[in-house]
């Protein structure tokens, strides 16, 4: 039977120990930053162009709120309020919605009512759609930021 000898398992096991207080959060925000621009991006893409009022009001956030040390959190949405041209609408866009044409003049609410036809307007999916499409290149980018940050933090920089 064969045996082996190996030595200097205690100091790796050392500083992999340590590695956490070495690279820290900002390694792992970094990298989940990495990954929402590359989400971000894509949707803006695929954001519907009549106006682009939509698609210039997509943003990524950083959610201070439910990130951790060993969790970062970004949210990648449009623009709801805040703004003097807010693509309130987008949830319409990204999910259809019912259209009622207006009332015309000259006749009653209630005759408008009986004879109006609301329409269903399809929907323009961008976000969920955008999101499964770069879903694999985020992580990807993500895993190769966090390789970058771990190997910065073990040359001792």
């Amino acid at each position: 039977m064969a045996t082996m000898q190996t030595d200097g398992f205690d100091e790796v096991i050392r500083m992999l120990e340590g590695l956490p207080d070495k690279v820290g959060s900002d390694a792992l925000r970094s990298a989940a930053n990495a990954g929402a621009s590359i989400i971000k991006a894509e949707v803006i893409a695929r954001a519907p162009r009549k106006k682009g009022i939509l698609a210039d009001n997509i943003y990524q956030k950083h959610i201070e709120e439910i990130s951790s040390e060993t969790s970062q959190t970004y949210h990648v949405s449009w623009r709801k309020k805040g703004k003097s041209e807010v693509p309130f609408y987008g949830v319409w866009v990204e999910y259809g919605h019912w259209y009622v044409p207006p009332k015309p003049d000259g006749i009653t609410w209630k005759r408008h009512r009986a004879d109006a036809k609301p329409v269903f307007v399809a929907a323009h999916p961008f976000l969920r759609p955008g999101y499964e499409a770069k879903k694999d290149a985020a992580l990807s980018a993500m895993r190769d930021r966090l390789k970058e940050r771990i190997s910065e933090a073990l040359r001792g920089r």
